[in-house]
């Protein structure tokens, strides 16, 4: 069954704009149907419409639905090739269920997101509440403001792996098992030239390790979506 973003309040729900006109001019619902609504933070709920106006639509809780999360929650560092390729990651890895994602620089990054980022946000979002929607997933993940790879690595963080294409023993289980099997995990993925040298060697100052993601050499957004759904 579909579902559609509302505003929950404790026994009523409330869709307006876009999304009400979604929901009755689309998927033409009237009242007295039942749909799925969600809050994009976690809360989803099977509902009955009771009214339908003009681009506003409201109605009944009926009862709440469970909220299906991985047992790890997954952070995913990566540096974007293109535009749609970050898109590509986004729209999979949120169906997947990385629970955010912190877009990165490095030396070798040819898509300059800093410069992209201002007034992309709004379409960034509304590609991972599509993704929501179609995998009914309750929660949107977080999208973070870009950072440079240096000064991401040197936050205060979670447990961390880097995927390396020159790490040819320690795979992402081995990684997982010399954390501790942790909750919570930063996942960091290069660009299409791969990590220098001295990245890794930043990385391995902050306690990131390198794993490999098997024999072959993956493009950066195929590595993304591989590694979080072998994770997740």
């Amino acid at each position: 069954m579909p579902q559609y973003l509302a505003d929950i309040k404790e026994k009523e729900f409330f869709i307006q704009d876009e999304e009400a006109r979604h929901l009755t001019r689309v998927a033409r619902h009237q009242e007295g149907d039942e749909i799925r609504v969600f809050d994009g933070k976690g809360k989803q709920f099977a509902a009955r419409i009771t009214r339908v106006q003009k681009d506003f639509v409201r109605g009944d809780l009926l009862e709440p639905i469970p909220l299906k999360k991985s047992a790890l929650s997954l952070q995913l560092c990566f540096a974007p090739t293109s535009r749609n390729t970050l898109e590509d990651v986004l729209d999979k890895c949120t169906q997947l269920g990385v629970s955010s994602f912190q877009p990165i620089s490095t030396r070798r990054s040819e898509y300059d997101l800093l410069k992209k980022w201002d007034g992309k946000q709004d379409r960034w979002t509304q590609i991972m509440l599509s993704a929501c929607k179609q995998c009914d997933r309750g929660d949107v993940p977080g999208l973070l403001p870009p950072l440079s790879f240096e000064k991401a690595v040197a936050r205060p963080n979670l447990p961390s792996l880097l995927a390396y294409e020159s790490e040819e023993t320690h795979t992402l289980r081995w990684g997982l098992e010399k954390l501790g099997t942790p909750a919570e995990l930063s996942l960091y993925i290069g660009p299409a030239g791969g990590w220098t040298d001295e990245e890794v060697t930043v990385a391995a100052q902050y306690g990131v390790l390198p794993v490999t993601l098997g024999p072959h050499i993956l493009r950066a957004e195929t590595a993304c979506i591989a590694a979080c759904a072998k994770l997740l």
